[in-house]
């Protein structure tokens, strides 16, 4: 395994997931309503990923691997839908976005992401390729789509809606921290999936190595508004 990779998976992910769960500890304990379900979903939903993806990290064979970084990253997209769930709540209220529109969009938004796994040649990883994880352009062009379109725009839009209707210079900073962590998140996302496509060495290192910013994104999201709920 070389360095990017050593970096990526046990220092990066490694600790991003452990503050993931814990994270999702500390919003279970206060309560247990809609819109703490939400935040949780995807804290669980990171920190499950980063497991699944230490745990194949070790693993040589060929359809097993591909398996489970697909679950790894299909995890990694999956939790972008509970963010948006968040957001449409505090906008809406949870009697608009009530308990089966929750359903329809995780339901649908997990279909569209199922679709990645029928890309022909999407995920190549094995011997060849060191057992690293190189994509297709169709499978990050598909990827970029529909993440951009059903979670990262909805988000950016409502986010910045629920911004202008607070009315506290206090409760602005505070969203404005949120909003900064859900960007930094689809930069890291943006990145990561764009390295496993170049698949370029010394950008994969260079990557690694600004993702560790993925830690205190972590902290962002929670700041921003987990601590007042």
């Amino acid at each position: 395994m070389d360095a990017a990779r050593f970096i990526q998976i046990y220092i990066v992910q490694g600790l991003v997931g452990l503050f993931y769960f814990y994270m999702s500890y500390i919003i279970l304990r206060r309560d247990k309503k809609n819109l703490h379900l939400a935040l949780c979903g995807f804290y669980v939903c990171v920190g499950v990923g980063v497991i699944i993806n230490i745990i194949y990290a070790s693993v040589f064979n060929e359809a097993l691997v591909h398996l489970l970084h697909f679950l790894t990253y299909f995890l990694f997209c999956f939790c972008q839908v509970f963010l948006l769930i968040f957001v449409l709540i505090l906008s809406k209220s949870k009697n608009v976005i009530t308990v089966r529109i929750q359903l329809i969009l995780i339901i649908s938004f997990g279909v569209l992401l199922s679709g990645l796994w029928f890309i022909p040649n999407g995920i190549t990883i094995n011997e060849t390729t060191n057992w690293k994880p190189v994509w297709s352009w169709e499978f990050l062009i598909y990827s970029y789509i529909v993440c951009s379109l059903f979670t990262f725009g909805p988000l950016i839009y409502y986010s910045g809606r629920i911004y202008f209707k607070l009315e506290s210079m206090e409760l602005r900073k505070k969203w404005i921290f949120f909003i900064i962590g859900i960007i930094s998140y689809y930069f890291v996302y943006y990145g990561t999936s764009l390295s496993n496509t170049l698949n370029d060495s010394p950008f994969r290192l260079i990557w690694s190595i600004i993702s560790l910013i993925a830690i205190p994104i972590s902290y962002l999201i929670y700041h921003g508004v987990g601590r007042e709920l």
